[in-house]
């Protein structure tokens, strides 16, 4: 099974190639997003493109990473990701994650504030429980990154605890197939 294209009221989520390599590292290494999203490391384009390789070099079909694009025409920008990647950041931090799979969701700071990154992440959580037939998702966030706490609140996570991160203390979450009555 590959990753399926989506869409949502207003968003086209498509899977990530390396075509779209260039418009994804744009937005991942503006300053606001890289903060928190890696650690306020400066992204080179080999960077990029290594994050956006890795769930298919692993050959684990349930993961990956979505394009975001509003909908409408096909030539629209692409103006986030979204994705559902193997544990790295909760793992070491929570026992209980190891194996799972956790969300992403990265947003060009001109389009925050629209409400895009909620309705994508509702799109692959969706996809997550009902058609991967997944039990339980994680996700994690930086104490400072209030903005992905309530987004992942909108969305139904539920906060498990905090721990030391790479550069600011983490806050993980959760959120079952049962929570969300899938």
């Amino acid at each position: 099974m590959t990753l399926p294209s989506l869409t949502t009221r207003r968003l086209a989520l498509s899977p990530a190639t390396g075509d779209d390599l260039d418009a994804i590292w744009r937005i991942w290494r503006q300053p606001d997003v890289r903060r928190y999203l890696f650690d306020d490391v400066p992204v080179t384009r080999e960077r990029a493109e290594e994050a956006l390789a890795a769930p298919q070099a692993s050959g684990d079909q349930k993961v990956g990473v979505w394009t975001v694009r509003p909908e409408g025409a096909g030539d629209r920008p692409i103006v986030g990701t979204v994705g559902l990647l193997r544990t790295t950041v909760a793992a070491p931090h929570d026992p209980e994650f190891r194996g799972t799979v956790e969300v992403m969701a990265a947003f060009a700071p001109e389009v925050w504030g629209r409400g895009y990154a909620t309705e994508a992440l509702e799109a692959i959580i969706t996809y997550a429980f009902v058609t991967l037939g997944l039990l339980r998702l994680v996700a994690v966030a930086d104490v400072p990154n209030e903005a992905s706490h309530r987004m992942l609140e909108r969305v139904g996570f539920t906060a498990t605890g905090e721990a030391a991160g790479p550069r600011y203390p983490l806050r993980t979450y959760v959120l079952t197939r049962e929570m969300r009555g899938a």
